[in-house]
């Protein structure tokens, strides 16, 4: 490539063959052509590395980075590693870009001169098509950390960011499997002076199949555990309200729902929640759980406090007893089939009658069709493109 792209879009990509195409076809249709793909796969056994060596062949836009499996946070740094443009944006191989996004995400901030640049999203279901807008927010530039609002942006995807930004500030992904993301975006809105807001709707994000699954570990030592690190990185910034809201909705999210199956997975997980959560509130003040400490900006939760008191009083007894009671009543809680006949006819109706429902559609199937007839010559790709490597770049 002659000339230094706009935008770099890394794709992180694990198994994921059967979306990669998509991910691919939406960087290469862009209306600002100024742009590249950067793929690093992250040890896939599929025909992830094949696929993206394909494009690569065929689009000098697209390189492929390869390493040995080490997961998301890894794979994204090598992403930042590679880029060349001036912006970056974090894009999962399984959702795919608008046609506009590179352009009016990098006008937004040449305009306003930021380092950082919040886009609106579509979430949708592959199964029923059923769309929805992803926390929505209006047009808007000088825009802090201070802003309620964006104490719920915590996901990098929806995120454009100057690569000399993020460069300077050493901004580094965690290796955790769940939540590093999140720590890496407070980091980020800790540290960045001004950013904007584009009116945008340049993301689509596929639901059915994120994170679906997971082993007990898995929900204790990162679910849970990277509570522990978005803790110090607010608490570093001197951040509360921040932190209180993410405790109070996401931490006590997180506990409702898995305590059954720590539970069911045997004492020894329920006393690791126990000592993760401990760490967690250490010296946490509890007056910050208080209606009035939190208002305006936001609301105490009843049901929450009893399990915080108990934590930032280190009561061990009185943790443990409130985690087994969130177990047993979340046990008995009946659950709705996602998967039943009736739950996917109601989505579907419900899609019918929505006009994003039918733009997500349409998007996803012009991009397949571009996809299926750039494939259709994969088969004279070099066989070698299916070798492992250690990292490195083609294209």
């Amino acid at each position: 490539m002659s000339r230094t792209p706009r935008l770099t879009v890394t794709i992180a990509a694990y198994n994921a063959a059967k979306w990669l195409p998509v991910a691919l076809e939406s960087c290469l249709w862009q209306s600002l052509p100024e742009i590249e793909a950067v793929v690093v796969d992250d040890g896939s056994t599929d025909d992830t590395a094949r696929i993206a060596a394909h494009y690569a062949a065929r689009d000098e836009r697209v390189r492929l980075v390869r390493q040995e499996n080490a997961g998301a946070a890894k794979a994204r740094a090598a992403g930042l590693a590679h880029a060349r443009g001036e912006y970056l944006i974090w894009l999962d191989a399984d959702d795919f870009l608008d046609r506009h996004a590179a352009r009016e995400m990098i006008a937004t901030a040449d305009r306003d001169g930021v380092d950082m640049v919040c886009g609106n999203a579509v979430v949708f279901s592959e199964l029923t098509f059923n769309a929805r807008r992803y926390f929505h927010h209006p047009p808007d530039s000088g825009l802090t950390f201070d802003e309620p609002r964006y104490w719920k942006s915590k996901v990098c995807w929806r995120w454009m960011f100057r690569t000399a930004f993020l460069r300077e500030r050493e901004m580094v992904h965690i290796p955790l499997a769940r939540g590093e993301d999140v720590c890496f975006m407070f980091s980020a809105l800790c540290q960045v002076r001004r950013f904007s807001q584009s009116p945008h709707l340049f993301y689509y994000f596929r639901q059915d199949h994120k994170g679906m699954g997971s082993r007990v570990d898995i929900e204790v030592e990162h679910d849970i555990g990277h509570f522990v690190h978005a803790r110090r990185i607010l608490l570093q910034a001197g951040r509360i309200k921040p932190l209180i809201k993410y405790l109070t909705e996401n931490y006590f999210r997180n506990i409702k729902k898995m305590m059954p199956r720590i539970a069911a997975a045997g004492e020894h997980w329920v006393q690791r929640t126990a000592d993760i959560s401990l760490e967690i509130f250490e010296g946490l003040d509890p007056r910050w759980f208080t209606a009035e400490y939190l208002a305006p900006e936001l609301s105490a939760e009843p049901e929450f406090v009893p399990l915080a008191e108990a934590l930032i009083a280190r009561d061990r007894e009185r943790v443990l007893a409130e985690l087994r009671a969130w177990s047993e009543r979340r046990a008995h809680a009946p659950e709705v089939d996602k998967k039943s006949t009736l739950h996917l006819l109601r989505r579907r109706v419900k899609a019918f009658l929505n006009p994003l429902s039918h733009m997500a559609r349409r998007r996803l199937r012009e991009l397949e069709a571009r996809a299926f007839k750039r494939l259709r010559t994969m088969a004279d790709a070099p066989e070698a493109a299916t070798r492992p490597t250690t990292t490195g770049g083609t294209g």
